[in-house]
């Protein structure tokens, strides 16, 4: 019986001679473990060595400190169990077979007297072991890290599973990808054996922040992936493609495997195998003329694979709301695209905006538009102005959203305000889109609270002035938050001349009761602001010169202040995110840069 090719790859045996090798075949024997049987448990006796020849096995220990447990995946050539049989200890590690799996098996007394025979064998078993700890610690350490959005964290082990009619657009998926972020990505080589791919990840983990393996779309492979890597992201384009998937949806249980169904055919079938499809679907794409996937659909999939995926969350601050289309020009104009948007106050008028689809420059002429002279002399014609006012405000709410539902919103949006009867924040998703403005602009003393269901709702910038952790909840990887009441204020406005020495100081409005009042709530939330703020990844505070909330006519110094701030922290997203680029990803393909799929 010729020896198996495994022997002479194995560490265990490196620098043993062609004899010498086939001593040691001499001494072992053939030995088949199905997926999910244990080759041994921690504890037993180490009575038994197995050298892997085909599939995939996971090895489980304790680890020394910190509670837990220790995972390495060994395939073809690793040794099990060696370090035991030659010390004579109890197994220190569960190993349990992830698919089928062939082993060559050697009883723990033939492996020491080889041992003795040939003593390399026993500097093996030191090196080895000693490798194979560190992997698995290494490993272990990154998973059960309590940090999980450092930049210097693990990597993430991504199977990418792309049914026959859609494998054409895993190249330009991959290679969009690579544009999507500023830390590396890399994706496996196909030719790897479905065991190999899944410990040559392991490995690239340390290195790359994703780490891409090309899987078919085949049920046990599927079921092998879930137990294996961090996420199964699965792309079906019919109506067999999904219902594939549903034959393993219900044991996901929707914790690793994520459904992007690309065709109504994919989308009435999956609803088939439903209440798991509401868990397991995160996209539901377009086809586009010659290409399987749209292109707006190829580049969000580069996003959510490499967790760039970007949020806004946008603060309260009145007039000074205009600052946020500011920061939204600078990212639009630096290619960014926005994937969830959350507001607190004027910060949710405007987030709405953004949800509706409209540009950062339309977006400027539709808070002009509703916010003109005439509508804020109605707002603010005195303090308490009760009804009156919030008849105006309701109209310009109704006008400025077309009085459409959340259900219209493009991306995922978030509407904060403040709940008086419970005293807690309120996370506004649902319903039509102006009442949850109109409770989220309504600025104590100004406007009356509004009820809804028995509870009082009023503005958030008494608990959450800036709505971080509600953008972060939706579901983003990466948040911009502007906060417009930062601590740091301008004597004058830049490029604003110096008064002359002689001159009479500009007069100002007329401050009343109303207006202290809503500055003392300003100073007081100064801290609270900046705190919700500091959640995200990238904070832009604007610098603003002398003005207060109402100063609507001041639009265009409040859009510079913003832009000012964004661009000041374009690097910092940038380290972060980058913007996804489909022609440099189309000329990566062409460029057979990328093995296709």
């Amino acid at each position: 019986m010729p020896r198996d090719p495994a022997l002479a790859r194995s560490p265990l045996f490196a620098g043993l001679d062609d004899e010498q090798l086939d001593a040691v075949a001499e001494q072992m024997r053939p030995r088949q473990f199905a997926a999910g049987q244990q080759l041994c448990e921690s504890g037993e006796p180490s009575d038994r060595i197995w050298l892997v020849t085909g599939g995939l096995v996971q090895w489980l220990a304790t680890a020394t400190e910190g509670g837990g447990e220790i995972v390495l995946r060994m395939r073809k050539g690793d040794v099990i169990g060696a370090q035991d049989a030659i010390t004579g200890q109890e197994r220190m590690a569960t190993v349990v077979a992830s698919m089928p799996t062939s082993t060559l098996e050697l009883d723990a007394q033939a492996l020491i007297v080889l041992a003795r025979r040939f003593p390399q064998i026993l500097i093996n078993v030191v090196e080895t072991q000693r490798d194979r700890l560190f992997r698995a610690s290494a490993r272990s350490a990154s998973l059960f890290s309590a940090s999980a959005r450092t930049d210097d964290r693990r990597g993430e082990e991504i199977a990418l599973v792309a049914g026959p009619s859609l494998s054409d657009a895993v190249g330009l998926i991959v290679a969009a990808a690579r544009t999507a972020s500023p830390r590396p990505v890399t994706y496996l080589d196909r030719s790897l054996s479905f065991a190999g791919a899944l410990t040559a990840s392991d490995d690239l983990a340390s290195e790359n922040a994703t780490v891409l393996i090309p899987t078919d779309l085949d049920p046990d492979s599927l079921a092998v992936l879930l137990d294996q890597v961090d996420r199964v992201v699965v792309l079906a384009g019919d109506a067999a493609e999904a219902e594939r998937v549903g034959q393993i949806a219900a044991a996901a249980e929707g914790r690793r495997l994520e459904l992007v169904l690309v065709s109504d055919e994919a989308r009435r079938a999956s609803r088939l195998w439903q209440p798991a499809t509401d868990k397991l679907v995160v996209r539901e794409c377009a086809r586009q003329q010659g290409f399987p996937i749209a292109d707006e659909d190829v580049a969000w999939l580069a996003r959510h694979l490499t967790r760039t995926k970007l949020g806004i969350a946008l603060g309260a601050g009145g007039a000074k709301g205009f600052a946020h289309v500011g920061a939204l020009q600078v990212l639009e104009e630096a290619g960014y695209t926005v994937d969830f948007a959350g507001g607190s106050s004027i910060g949710g008028f405007v987030a709405t905006q953004v949800a509706l689809g409209y540009s950062a420059d339309e977006i400027d002429e539709r808070f002009r538009a509703a916010f003109n002279e005439a509508a804020v002399g109605q707002l603010f014609a005195g303090p308490f102005a009760g009804g009156a006012a919030m008849e105006a405000l309701t109209g310009l709410l109704k006008s400025a959203t077309d009085q459409r539902f959340f259900t219209h919103a493009l991306i995922p949006l978030v509407v904060m305000a403040v709940d008086l009867t419970d005293r807690v924040p309120v996370s506004q998703r649902h319903g039509a889109l102006w009442e949850a403005l109109a409770a989220a602009l309504a600025v104590a003393g100004v406007f009356p609270a509004q009820e809804r269901d028995g509870h009082r709702l009023v503005d958030a910038i008494a608990l959450v002035p800036v709505p971080t952790p509600a953008v972060l909840e939706d579901g983003a990887d990466v948040v911009v938050a502007v906060n417009l009441m930062g601590a740091e204020t301008l004597e004058r406005w830049p490029d604003q001349p110096e008064p002359e020495p002689d001159a009479e100081p500009a007069k100002r409005r007329r401050r009343g009761p109303l207006d202290t009042m809503l500055e003392v709530m300003d100073l007081s939330q100064v801290d609270t602001s900046a705190r919700y703020a500091a959640l995200a990844e990238v904070v832009v505070t604007p610098r603003f010169g002398p003005a207060d909330w109402r100063d609507f006519h001041l639009a265009d110094l409040f859009l510079a202040a913003g832009r000012e701030a964004a661009a000041r922290q374009l690097p910092a997203l940038r380290a972060r995110a980058t913007p996804v680029d489909l022609d440099a990803a189309r000329r990566g393909v062409a460029g057979t840069s990328l093995p296709r799929a």
